[in-house]
């Protein structure tokens, strides 16, 4: 047998190897399903005796989830993201609140030191250059309106 019918035998889905193969991995997902069905019973399970001990089972849902997610990130880079949050939301429920009256804690205020710096200083007053070129600018304007030229 010629190389090139050698390898279309391995790739012809009609042969007895490759519908061996098929098989074999439509059962192992299957397999792997019904162990995922039992596993989620077993979970459901456990959630039903949580509730009945007076806990929330979607807090330990959420609880699980976090410990997840800090097993694959790591603890610093959570509490960063969770002070980060925080902060957002602390902005958002302060609205309309003078923003010092907003930030809590000191946590607070370092976080916006590192994330915010530019927020945290005093504005500059113009200078005597910048006011003059302002008042250039103004200058201009006005002669083209006074002259019909639109603004």
């Amino acid at each position: 047998m010629s190389d090139d019918l050698a390898g279309a035998g391995r790739r012809d889905p009609t042969s007895g190897h490759s519908k061996d193969m098929l098989l074999g991995f439509i059962r192992r997902v299957a397999d792997r399903r019904e162990a995922r069905r039992e596993i989620n019973a077993d979970i459901a399970e456990i959630k039903k005796e949580a509730r009945h001990a007076g806990f929330d089972s979607t807090k330990i849902e959420e609880v699980v989830r976090w410990l997840e997610k800090v097993d694959k990130h790591g603890r610093d880079v959570m509490d960063e993201a969770e002070a980060i949050f925080d902060l957002y939301r602390s902005v958002h429920d302060g609205q309309g609140q003078d923003f010092d009256a907003m930030m809590d804690d000191a946590r607070d205020r370092a976080l916006l030191k590192v994330f915010a710096p530019d927020d945290q200083l005093v504005p500059k007053p113009p200078t005597q250059k910048q006011r003059a070129a302002a008042d250039a600018v103004a200058y201009a304007a006005v002669s083209r309106m006074n002259r019909g030229g639109g603004g």
